[in-house]
């Protein structure tokens, strides 16, 4: 990477970074692409006087991690910037223990990050990551959501992850470093043929033969970045038009749903029902699908702990299962994700589900146009020996006041960065 590809690069973080603080980190493993961009991000923070955070997390899941963090340190501090090694261990529940490490480690990096006041992380991912991540979602007969791959900013956990190196390969990574001067660790991991990233790394040299090369790949991702765009965007202006919430917290949208296009249609419901669970994933696509077929065809269906329901004039209730019971909280607590209230004195009282014994409870008028299921799943307040205390509707006179952190403003919200 000669004088001038560093002049683009440090052009690329000038334009992905806020500089609405003067504290950020990088995510350093060791390897080439996050060394790499750790002597590129070291030189621009001096020229624009920035506090570059080192971090590196372990997961403790092999011997040699602990020698790699403290190369990492080895390296920053003779760099003149601190470094900071995270720890992450699995719960040893069974899954794909590859995606919740990752999904650890960032949970690890951005819980670390709003702890000591920094919102930007910058992280290595290389030319090479794209297209593989490209042909990986290829595989799993991904949408435009998923093939367009990874973006080179995303607001996660509260944190901004930026990746300024997308548009460089490994290759030129690795020639800056050596350039430079500068070792890297090789994980052995990236020889494991089991991995299907690896997999398909060791696959590239066959498909560039025939015209598809790394580059190819991540101008695909590039141009369908532009399409998720617009279906955002349309998104979100239909959600302002057709989305209305209850106040007990059921989500409506009105009978024009059923006339979107069947893509905004089921990405709509799947932003709703991410939204509301709080997941960083959205259900998969053939879930969705399934519950609104079966929902057009027999009025109602469930998507993970949520019911959806056709209702009169075609339109579409979205609330909480009452039969999947949640636990109570402190009544300072945020319960279900979702509600809170204050006006109560600190007493012992726990937030919780109103249900089937509260509901008997309630003086409620037949004509309030609420679905029964979505009232049964609505907040009340309850003493620890399960007397109803309040309700949303003020029936016994308290000063309880119940709000909702998931209303439609905050959903609209919710859909500018996704």
């Amino acid at each position: 990477m000669g004088l001038l590809e560093t002049g683009r690069v440090f052009h690329s973080f000038d334009t992905l970074f806020s500089f609405a603080n003067q504290d950020l980190a990088v995510a350093v493993s060791g390897g080439s692409d996050s060394m790499g961009l750790l002597l590129l991000l070291s030189e621009w923070c001096k020229v624009n006087n920035l506090n570059l955070r080192v971090v590196s997390v372990n997961h403790q899941l092999r011997q040699e991690a602990r020698k790699e963090c403290e190369f990492v340190a080895q390296v920053a501090n003779g760099l003149g910037w601190t470094h900071q090694t995270l720890y992450w261990k699995s719960d040893g529940s069974r899954g794909n223990l590859s995606l919740k490490a990752r999904e650890g480690r960032y949970r690890t990096m951005s819980e670390w990050c709003l702890r000591n006041g920094i919102d930007d992380v910058f992280l290595g991912h290389t030319l090479n990551d794209q297209a593989e991540s490209v042909l990986m979602e290829l595989k799993r007969k991904a949408g435009v959501d998923g093939l367009s791959a990874m973006p080179k900013t995303l607001r996660r956990f509260g944190v901004t992850w930026i990746r300024p190196i997308l548009d460089y390969s490994r290759v030129e990574i690795q020639e800056y470093l050596r350039a430079n001067k500068q070792e890297w660790i090789f994980d052995p991991s990236n020889e494991d043929c089991r991995r299907t990233r690896i997999q398909f790394r060791n696959l590239m040299p066959e498909l560039e033969k025939v015209g598809i090369t790394s580059e190819s790949l991540a101008r695909v991702a590039s141009n369908l970045q532009k399409t998720r765009q617009v279906v955002q965007y349309i998104i979100r202006e239909k959600a302002k038009e057709i989305v209305s919430v209850s106040e007990v917290g059921e989500y409506m949208l009105n009978g024009d749903y059923w006339e979107l296009p069947e893509e905004i249609r089921e990405k709509l419901l799947a932003r709703i029902i991410q939204f509301l669970s709080g997941d960083h994933y959205r259900p998969r696509q053939s879930a969705v699908n399934n519950c609104l077929v079966r929902t057009r065809s027999v009025n109602s269906s469930t998507i993970g702990n949520f019911v959806v329901q056709k209702g009169n004039n075609n339109c579409v209730r979205i609330f909480g299962d009452s039969r999947k019971r949640t636990d109570t909280v402190d009544s300072n607590q945020l319960w279900n994700n979702r509600w809170r209230v204050s006006g109560v004195p600190d007493t012992g009282l726990r937030l919780g589900m109103l249900n089937t014994q509260g509901y008997k409870k309630l003086n409620l008028p037949i004509n309030k146009e609420i679905t029964h299921g979505a009232l049964l799943a609505s907040p009340a307040l309850w003493t620890g020996d399960n007397d109803l205390v309040e309700t949303i509707f003020n029936d016994f006179g308290t000063s309880a006041v119940f709000k909702d952190t998931k209303n439609k403003d905050a959903f609209l919200l919710f859909l500018e960065g996704n």
